[in-house]
């Protein structure tokens, strides 16, 4: 009969190294340590049966006969991988440069100017429900929908759940649709621009939740994280999404902090948006 404190001294073992796999032989052999290793059968069926035991408890996994490794899970992931903060679901919105909206003897009514709609048309946007126009524009396999309100508000969402954006992949989506609405928007002027909402995301391709599809957490009003598994890509995504008001020029500092904090040098008092101490 095997003692706890054998079994705790194998399972620690495994997740301890939880990126690679084991027989029983060789954890006998690196518990007892190598100096004066004598090998004993009885001592490797205990082994053996601690690991059967341990596989049958889902703490454990056997990858092929006779060899055992540590189940993955949240604590044992800074072993493994260390995927880097992607972005996704991302809602930007900026004010127009000209007025889209008819006024008939002063009062705003509910049709578009003529240049408007020559700009609308010639931008190839289509009518939409609310007096709204959308486009749909295609960059590098994500979907971006922008609208245009009639009010002079344009809207864009960034579809990119399947395919997160990197920091770098980020800054040349906002330059294509700096050039794209350039004579409609100022999307060029970063400190314009508002960010609305946005999703920052790591896939872990090693992690497998046990027994839920999607666990919710939900700390704040305009704020939540989710950890699911994602079928289409074969990764767990644990994210947090963020929604609110800030600049992208605001988002865009942070975002190259959070994504590559190695990089960050502090600004001066004057330029500094966050306090680093």
């Amino acid at each position: 009969m095997h003692s706890n404190s054998q079994t705790k001294k194998v399972l620690d073992f495994l997740r301890k190294n939880a990126q690679h796999e084991y027989n029983a032989n060789t954890i006998d052999r690196t518990l007892l340590g190598e100096k004066d290793y004598k090998k004993d059968k009885k001592r490797i069926g205990t082994i053996k049966t601690i690991l059967s035991r341990l596989t049958k408890q889902g703490k454990i996994s056997r990858t092929k006969r006779g060899f055992y490794q540590a189940n993955i899970d949240i604590s044992l992931l800074h072993q493994l991988e260390n995927p880097p903060l992607m972005l996704h679901g991302i809602m930007l919105e900026c004010k127009t440069t000209k007025k889209l909206q008819k006024h008939i003897q002063g009062i705003p009514s509910k049709e578009y100017t003529t240049e408007a709609l020559q700009l609308l048309n010639a931008l190839d946007f289509i009518p939409s429900t609310n007096y709204r126009y959308y486009r749909d524009l295609w960059f590098e396999g994500r979907k971006i929908t922008v609208t245009v309100h009639l009010m002079g508000k344009v809207d864009v969402h960034i579809n990119s759940t399947k395919n997160p954006l990197s920091y770098p992949d980020f800054l040349k989506v906002l330059t294509y649709l700096g050039g794209f609405l350039e004579k409609l928007s100022p999307f060029s002027d970063r400190k314009v621009v508002q960010v609305l909402e946005m999703g920052v995301a790591k896939d872990f391709r090693q992690l497998r939740l046990d027994g839920v599809k999607s666990v919710s957490l939900k700390n704040f009003t305009n704020a939540w994280a989710r950890i699911y598994y994602k079928d289409d890509i074969k990764a767990t995504r644990i994210e947090h999404h963020i929604t609110g008001r800030m600049t992208l020029d605001d988002a865009l500092k942070s975002l190259s902090i959070l994504t590559n904090p190695i990089n960050y040098s502090r600004e001066s008092a004057s330029d500094s948006f966050m306090d680093v101490t």
